[in-house]
């Protein structure tokens, strides 16, 4: 449930972002990259394979990739735009950031900061994010549509032959971009209690900032659920905050045929579902 409040209030106020994944830690996967094919479970996305590179890449070891694979080439050669997210407070309507919070706009937190946050609505979203995090997108966004188009049935298919459960191929996801960075703490409000609050600490030191320490206490949180990122000195930047990109849906439509042709009133068991062809939807981002 913390996953999917997170996730939907979020999308209300921030919408080009993307999905916000309430686990960013890759875990056992490499960090989230474009091009890669997953799908999202519980607030994390799994990485099964990477649309760009070849069958034989070392990241494809664990999974290997679908039968037939080729990897996509755009036509643009640097096709990836990278940009810079400031550290701020993320949060849903009905939010709000109390006094003694972060400072962003000092380039680095000396000493620890106390930030405290109350919601009064039945749901609410906190992405407080206290270090910048890297964006990454592909301008070859057609590109990537069409591809998606094109070898979805085979992927949906590969998923299968692992039995992961993924019974929609609109589960499937290629990512066209993504945010990540070093350390971030997810909040999510319970809609079964009114004026929640949470309150942590956070200290980032060092220049750049290489280290970053949280600190949380259970009697400071109520009515709510917290996901804290790692602390720690020279963190990698892969957490992956939000992530970007399309899915395919297939609508397959359905018309009754009248098997007596000269009946005006046929019963029902002479009616017969016949298929048209599906409508192929592409959905962006996810």
């Amino acid at each position: 449930m913390a996953h999917y409040i997170f996730r939907e209030q979020l999308a209300i106020k921030y919408p080009t972002y993307g999905h916000a994944l309430w686990e960013p830690n890759p875990g056992v996967y490499s960090a989230v990259e474009v091009g890669d094919v997953g799908f999202i479970r519980e607030g994390k996305f799994h990485r099964l394979f990477n649309a760009l590179l070849s069958a034989e890449h070392p990241s494809h070891q664990r999974f290997g990739v679908p039968e037939y694979h080729e990897p996509l080439r755009p036509n643009i050669l640097e096709h990836v735009d990278s940009g810079i997210l400031s550290p701020n407070d993320f949060h849903s309507a009905g939010v709000t950031v109390h006094a003694g919070g972060l400072d962003f706009s000092a380039p680095e937190l000396e000493s620890l900061a106390q930030v405290s946050f109350s919601c009064n609505r039945k749901r609410g979203a906190v992405l407080s994010l206290p270090v910048q995090a890297q964006r990454k997108d592909t301008i070859a966004r057609e590109a990537f549509r069409q591809w998606i188009v094109k070898h979805i049935d085979r992927w949906f298919a590969f998923t299968k032959q692992l039995e992961l459960g993924i019974d929609q191929m609109e589960d499937i996801i290629l990512v066209t971009g993504c945010h990540r960075t070093r350390s971030s703490t997810n909040v999510a409000f319970f809609e079964s209690q009114a004026d929640a609050q949470v309150s942590f600490g956070v200290e980032v030191a060092g220049n750049p900032s290489n280290m970053i320490t949280w600190q949380f206490s259970r009697e400071q949180t109520q009515g709510a659920v917290l996901n804290r990122g790692p602390s720690g000195t020279d963190l990698a930047e892969d957490q992956c905050i939000f992530i970007r990109g399309f899915r395919v849906t297939r609508l397959l439509k359905i018309l009754p045929r009248q098997l007596r042709g000269a009946a005006e009133h046929a019963p029902d068991p002479d009616t017969e579902l016949k298929p048209i062809p599906p409508v192929t939807k592409v959905q962006y981002p996810v």
